[in-house]
């Protein structure tokens, strides 16, 4: 024991005004725990790779760091920075959990991926569920549920998801790799003209992809086309400054000198227009309303067998919690189906009841 380790707790406990709530002391609380880290890194090295001390030095990384007189303080975002979600512990009880949010909904935790059947004369069966990390995109997880599906020989010919599972590049890929079709809302344009109308969209410029040309409503031609390395394939087109600024529609087209336009390349740019065209279709929006049916599951699954509180620890428990709630909603999904059993016939009388009957 260090002489600063016994001063510090050698006295007695000081407690506020609450007796019930003690006094916290967080540089105290960090230097425990580092003085306790650097004892058991020097003295007790078989313990310096478990899972707890490993766990316990991550803690304090992620939430402390050291100024200038080597003393910890909290972490913040614009001094020292803070770790992003996909790694960040948020919870002692369990290291694999992690922060999300979706709109106006956080939790700590994981996300369950449902899959079920949508055949009109059949039960809804629920075929797959996937347990990811909570900040996994979406897009992220489709590839391992088609995966599953397919080791089960139960992939269909159109998979109806969610718009945040879909991508133009995602849909072209999968149909490649599993000839699925994915059928769902292609996101809606970002350009300014779709939040205040006083721009001409992608869709008025006229394209010439062999001639890698294009071509404003104006009649100007594009002077530079260009496809930058990304992580997106775009390919981005300018016009010449001089033309625009001479432009009468100018302040309707660019608030810079000479418009930019980028689009997808020529295979993933006609898929994405052929889907943003048919799903303003009255028939596409009637066979995509067959996906509504999984928002029901869903809520099945929370208000009814409290999907959202995990009874586990670990994301390998918690899948295992998530595929025995499907197993639960498909048991009774299908007795709802099953013929009615048949009228029980009354058991014949022992020969000892006869003779207490006689």
């Amino acid at each position: 024991m260090t002489e600063d380790w016994g001063r510090r707790y050698g006295r007695a406990a000081r407690l506020g005004k609450n007796p019930s709530r003690p006094k916290t002391r967080i540089k105290e609380t960090a230097e425990d725990i580092r003085l306790l880290l650097r004892y058991v890194h020097r003295y007790l090295p078989a313990l310096r790779d478990g899972e707890q001390v490993q766990a316990l030095r991550q803690i304090f990384v992620q939430n402390y760091c050291t100024d200038a007189q080597d003393r910890p303080k909290w972490r913040d975002a614009e001094d020292a920075g803070l770790p992003p979600s996909a790694v960040a512990i948020v919870s002692p009880y369990d290291v694999s959990a992690r922060y999300a949010r979706r709109g106006e909904t956080r939790w700590k935790g994981f996300l369950a991926h449902v899959t079920e059947s949508c055949d009109p004369d059949t039960p809804s069966v629920i075929t797959d569920v996937t347990t990811t990390k909570a900040p996994v995109h979406d897009t992220k997880a489709l590839a391992g549920i088609l995966a599953n599906l397919q080791h089960r020989d139960l992939l269909s010919k159109e998979h109806f998801v969610d718009g945040g599972y879909l991508s133009v590049a995602l849909k072209q890929q999968v149909a490649r790799e599993h000839g699925v079709g994915l059928v769902g809302p292609i996101r809606a344009r970002s350009t300014r003209r779709s939040r205040k109308g006083t721009v001409f969209h992608r869709e008025a410029f006229n394209i010439d992809w062999d001639a890698k040309q294009v071509t404003c409503p104006q009649g100007k031609v594009s002077r530079r086309w260009s496809t930058p390395p990304s992580l997106a394939p775009y390919v981005n087109v300018e016009f010449s400054p001089d033309g625009c600024r001479q432009c009468p529609v100018k302040t309707a087209c660019t608030r810079t000198d000479a418009r930019k336009v980028s689009f997808l390349p020529r295979d993933l740019y006609d898929i994405q227009s052929e889907a943003r065209t048919e799903q303003q279709t009255q028939e596409w929006l009637s066979r995509y309303s067959l996906r509504a049916a999984i928002e029901s599951t869903i809520s099945e699954f929370v208000n009814g067998h409290g999907m959202r509180q995990c009874r586990y620890r670990s994301q390998d428990k918690a899948h295992v919690q998530h595929v025995l709630t499907a197993i639960a909603v498909n048991l009774e999904r299908i007795s709802t189906h099953l013929p009615p059993a048949p009228p029980r016939q009354p058991r014949h009388p022992t020969a000892l009841q006869d003779f207490l009957d006689w």
